[in-house]
C-alpha cells in the first residue's frame, strides 16, 4: 500500500476541471458528503489547477471513520423536574461524585441494553401508559417542566430512533419511558444488576 507524504505529487481526474491534473498532497479540513460535520486535518490530493480536493488516500480513511463515528447529534426533550431527579438520583447511586453530565451515558447505556432486548418495546410501551395515566390525575402541587439537552453519538441516536419505531412512541415519551425503566432497574432494587458496569462507566466519565 502506498503511503503518501505532504507535498508529494500525483495525478487524478479533477471533477471541477474535468480532466487529468497534477495534484499535491496537503492537509485539509474536508466536509462530509452529507454536509453534516467536517473531518479536520487529513491528507488529501489537491488539484494544482483549481485547488479543489480531488482524491483521498487510503491512509486518511481511519481518520474519516473516527470523525464520522464521533460526530454528535443533539438530543433535546422537555421533561418534568421529577424525571431529571430520577436520572440524577440514579447517577448518585452509581457514583457519589457523578454530576449532571452523567445523564447522557446513563441514557446511552440503557438505550444500548434495550436495543438487544426483544421484550423492550412492549415493556417501554407499558411504562409509558402508566406514566400517562398517573399524570392525568390532577396534582395539588405543580411540577415544573425542564429541558434535557445533550450531545449524543450517531450510534446512540440511531438506537433511539429504532426504539421510537418499534414502540411507536414520540421521542419525549420514549425518553420518559426509559427514565421509568432506569427507576425500576436502578432505584427500586436493593442490588441492581447493572450497578457494577455503570460504576465502571462512571469511573471513566469522571476521570
Amino acid at each position: 500500500m502506498k503511503f503518501y507524504e505532504a507535498g508529494e505529487k500525483s495525478k487524478a481526474i479533477c471533477a471541477h476541471c474535468k480532466t487529468l491534473v497534477t495534484t499535491t498532497f496537503q492537509y485539509r479540513d474536508v466536509p462530509f458528503d452529507d454536509g453534516e460535520g467536517v473531518v479536520k486535518d487529513i491528507l488529501v490530493a489537491v488539484c494544482d489547477v483549481c485547488n479543489a480536493v480531488v482524491a483521498i488516500p487510503a491512509q486518511s480513511t481511519p481518520a474519516i471513520r473516527r470523525a464520522r463515528e464521533t460526530a454528535e447529534v443533539t438530543l433535546e426533550v422537555s421533561l418534568s423536574a421529577r424525571d431529571l431527579q430520577v436520572l440524577d438520583l440514579a447517577a448518585l447511586r452509581i457514583d457519589s461524585a457523578a454530576t449532571a453530565r452523567f445523564r447522557k451515558p446513563l441514557i446511552a447505556h440503557f438505550l444500548r441494553r434495550l436495543e438487544n432486548d426483544p421484550d423492550a418495546p412492549n415493556r417501554l410501551a407499558e411504562i409509558n401508559k402508566r406514566i400517562a395515566s398517573a399524570r392525568k390525575v390532577p396534582s395539588l402541587v405543580p411540577v415544573p417542566r425542564k429541558r434535557l439537552s445533550c450531545k449524543i453519538a450517531p450510534v446512540t441516536d440511531a438506537r433511539l430512533h429504532q426504539l421510537m419505531q418499534t414502540t411507536s412512541l414520540k421521542k419525549s415519551d420514549l425518553i420518559k419511558a426509559i427514565i421509568g425503566e432506569i427507576e425500576e432497574k436502578l432505584l427500586l432494587p436493593d442490588a441492581p444488576p447493572d450497578l457494577p458496569v455503570l460504576r465502571d462507566v462512571a469511573a471513566v466519565v469522571n476521570a
